[in-house]
């Protein structure tokens, strides 16, 4: 009997062992998730809103550091030269601090997950925790996801408006993103973004009918 009951245990201890309990991970970045979630409220391809923001994230980083997910804003030392050692981070210069830009695009991507019942990601439940962000810090595709976050919470941008034609990528970038009033330098964005369209980065104009043209002017 007592040899019965020890194998009768060994085997539930073996079964356990081999079959732990396993819970989902929330692991990726999550842009596929946010990229559905944006077509379906706004409208628009994958394409589109892929070039809009490569061609801001072309001018946001600049030649000295061009699509680099991990750049650091250049800022000029005591001395006049330029050293990465500003507040902006990222592809998109999201600025780091208390209640600056990075930290609200974390909050606003969190509650636009949460909102609309979509799988939160680690990176974004740990970014959320914080009191400040460092974006260069992150991939490239979660760089995105907060960037489609950001506006898609933004009480007055409107990313449909850009596949529409309603707003061109410059008008985007210069009253929403770098958002300067006066100081905002919109021919440097054309500069940019001509500069863009001659790279590798520029995926050429859109075949598909429902893309119609890239609204980048």
């Amino acid at each position: 009997m007592c040899s019965l009951l020890y194998l009768c245990t060994m085997i539930l201890k073996k079964k356990t062992n081999n079959n732990p309990i396993k819970t989902k991970k929330k692991s990726g970045s999550g842009y596929d998730a946010m990229m559905k979630h944006l077509i379906s409220k706004k409208g628009g391809t994958p394409r589109q809103y892929e070039q809009l923001m490569d061609v801001i994230a072309y001018h946001e980083t600049g030649p000295r550091q061009r699509m680099k997910a991990n750049a650091v804003q250049l800022i000029k030392d005591a001395e006049g030269n330029l050293v990465p050692q500003g507040v902006g981070k990222g592809l998109f210069m999201f600025e780091a601090g208390e209640k600056a830009d990075g930290i609200t695009s974390v909050n606003r991507t969190y509650r636009e997950f949460k909102n609309n019942n979509i799988s939160i990601p680690n990176w974004l439940e740990e970014a959320y925790k914080q009191k400040s962000l460092d974006a260069s810090k992150l991939t490239a595709e979660q760089q995105k996801v907060l960037f489609i976050g950001k506006y898609l919470q933004h009480p007055s941008a409107d990313l449909g408006k850009y596949v529409s034609g309603d707003i061109t990528a410059k008008d985007f970038w210069g009253k929403y993103h770098h958002a300067g009033g006066a100081s905002t330098d919109y021919d440097l964005f054309e500069d940019s973004t001509a500069s863009f369209m001659k790279s590798d980065y520029y995926k050429g104009d859109a075949t598909n009918k429902e893309e119609k043209v890239f609204f980048f002017f």
